[in-house]
């Protein structure tokens, strides 16, 4: 619902551009299957074993990825390094105060909560790179998710032993979240996207607060207000750098 929202306001114009190149193929490619490696790497998990509260926090992560990531490749200028990053830490906090604290201690599940953000902010910064016509991308980075997921899938079987098994239901709805998923990151940017990361747990947080109605402590206030504030800041759409000649230090007239 919160991806219709942000997709309907706004039409683009279908207007034919260049062909896209190899390397653009590849790279939304690879971009697609980079967004969703967290949760195609989990199916490697035996047993599933996955904290679903640790993954939470580390895809918390994802922002500074993504703010790190379009500096080295030149998308964003170095100076909004630091803008960027606070929001992330911010909710990084905030998480750590109103849920359970994770336990590490297994490689196989730290690898995974490492690679899940890692992936996901490099996946959405390649994406957003160049601003090429938008079916185009969508539909290379839906194909890269696809093909990860049926990699992960066969090999999580073989490790096990089993034959896997289909659910066409299953496979549209998830076809369908993914392909909003790619559509809103292509209209939003890869940080407002990443906001998400802030604002999903936060709403579940605050159903579960009016569903069970627990005894409120100054960690769950500061922890709420922490993730409202990183989530809005998120949210917001980058500020245009006013382009002047003017020297920023004031000299006298001559």
């Amino acid at each position: 619902m919160l991806a219709f929202a942000l997709l309907l306001p706004k039409r683009q114009r279908a207007s034919p551009g260049p062909k896209p190149s190899r390397a653009d193929t590849l790279r939304w490619f690879f971009g697609g299957a980079m967004l969703f490696g967290g949760p195609a790497i989990g199916l490697l998990l035996p047993g599933r074993d996955l904290d679903s509260s640790a993954l939470t926090i580390a895809l918390a992560l994802t922002p500074i990825i993504i703010a790190i990531a379009a500096s080295a490749l030149g998308t964003d200028s170095p100076e909004g390094i630091a803008g960027r990053i606070w929001p992330s830490l911010a909710t990084l906090a905030g998480l750590l105060l109103v849920l359970v604290q994770p336990s590490l201690g297994d490689f196989r599940t730290d690898l995974v909560l490492l690679l899940a953000p890692l992936l996901t902010g490099l996946g959405a910064v390649l994406f957003c790179t160049d601003h090429s016509p938008i079916i185009p991308r969508t539909a290379t980075a839906l194909l890269g998710a696809t093909a990860l997921f049926a990699v992960a899938l066969a090999t999580s079987s073989f490790l096990a032993g089993a034959r896997p098994t289909f659910s066409l239901l299953a496979i549209a709805c998830d076809g369908i979240v993914a392909l909003l998923g790619i559509a809103t990151l292509s209209r939003l940017g890869a940080t407002r996207w990443s906001s998400q990361f802030t604002w999903i747990p936060l709403l579940i947080i605050l159903e579960g607060i009016v569903l069970v109605r627990p005894r409120l402590t100054t960690h769950w206030f500061t922890g709420l207000i922490l993730l409202i504030v990183a989530g809005v800041y998120l949210l917001l759409p980058p500020g245009d750098e006013a382009a002047t000649d003017t020297s920023p230090v004031p000299t006298l007239p001559v």
